[in-house]
């Protein structure tokens, strides 16, 4: 059996946009799709973790920061979107294409 490759740098080209539109929600207070954008991040990390390529507690941080700075007055709604996302993304792990 072979042992599966950490990639972080390539989990982090994929990860960083996502990051990205969640910091970007914090110059619009409403109306910027901010729950999508957290969820989408969540599973998408949480698949990359899943599949070993990311630290989990290095990424539910990363992920945590970003969305308290976007939303300060929601840290319990933000940490169960996290939650959530990081658990359903933990179910689908993410390969890259021609890896496994």
């Amino acid at each position: 059996m072979r042992k599966r490759r950490r990639r972080p740098v390539a989990a982090y080209r994929v990860l960083d946009p996502l990051i990205a539109l969640i910091a970007q929600c914090a110059i619009t207070p409403e109306g910027a799709g901010f729950t999508e954008k957290l969820n989408r991040a969540a599973y998408t990390a949480g698949g990359l973790v899943a599949a070993g390529h990311l630290d989990e507690a290095a990424v539910r941080s990363l992920l945590l920061e970003t969305a308290h700075q976007a939303r300060p007055w929601q840290v319990g709604r933000n940490e169960k979107i996290v939650e959530d996302g990081l658990s359903a993304g933990a179910a689908h792990p993410f390969h890259f294409e021609g890896h496994s």
